[in-house]
């Protein structure tokens, strides 16, 4: 997954032994380096980084969109709201695409009764004939995405709190598959130069990076009035939980 951010070639894991000799145990190491394939490109990078780094490394930037359980529980509390709203726009949109498809095919029916009657000839009767039919199937292909977009888009936001706020500790204790696939959606593009990890982070984590870190530290701030009864704790509250909805 990961490139050299230098020559843009891949990056592979290299496992050495070593033997120590103080303890007797033998330790095994797992290092990963540029292969330096290009022929275009001399590649001057000497540095390797272990795999204990490289997993450091990347858990730090998990802990850049990590957030806390309670804000993951007050984003969706809205979604359902909004869900609603995304709904209805749907529908609308749908009902247009709809009556767009039966226009098209009526077109094409009137198109073939006139071919019939012999009011157009063969030419003209395909090459209209051809273009209807692609603008039917666009139409169909549009209705259909459109069809889908609710429940995608909800999965989607979903998805987007529930790993912001378990991906750190899933990358910690998951296999080598979990590691990569939460890499994967952190960001697109991971390259390590000079055995520093760099990643073009998802458009869907940016809104955690801007606006959460200022909320949390409200928050906790905030969070030692447990003690005040609920209906005094949610009202304190109450401002940050308004600010992280709307943001």
């Amino acid at each position: 997954l990961i490139r050299c951010g230098e020559c843009g070639c891949s990056y592979t894991a290299e496992t050495k032994t070593k033997h120590i000799k103080s303890t007797g145990e033998i330790r095994k190491y797992t290092y990963y380096h540029c292969t330096k394939r290009s022929k275009k490109i001399k590649c001057t990078q000497r540095k390797v980084i272990r795999e204990d780094n490289l997993e450091r490394q990347i858990e730090e930037e998990i802990k850049k969109w990590t957030i806390l359980p309670e804000f993951r529980d007050w984003a969706l509390e809205i979604l359902n709201k909004e869900n609603e709203k995304e709904i209805e726009d749907r529908k609308k949109i749908h009902e247009t695409q709809c009556k767009a498809v039966l226009d098209t095919q009526k077109q094409i029916d009137e198109l073939t009764r006139m071919r019939y009657r012999e009011l157009i000839g063969d030419d003209v009767f395909k090459r209209e004939l051809k273009q209807l039919q692609s603008q039917l199937a666009s139409l169909k292909q549009y209705r259909s995405e459109t069809e889908d977009r609710a429940d995608k888009w909800l999965n989607l936001t979903e998805n987007t709190f529930h790993f912001a706020t378990n991906a750190r500790e899933a990358f910690i204790h998951g296999d080598m598959d979990t590691k990569k696939d939460i890499l994967m959606a952190i960001g697109q593009n991971p390259t390590i130069k000079d055995g520093k990890l760099r990643i073009e982070t998802n458009e869907w984590l940016v809104p955690i990076k801007d606006t959460y870190p200022k909320l949390e530290e409200d928050y906790l701030r905030l969070e030692p009035t447990q003690v005040l009864e609920n209906k005094e704790r949610t009202e304190l509250l109450d401002p940050v939980r308004l600010n992280w909805l709307l943001g």
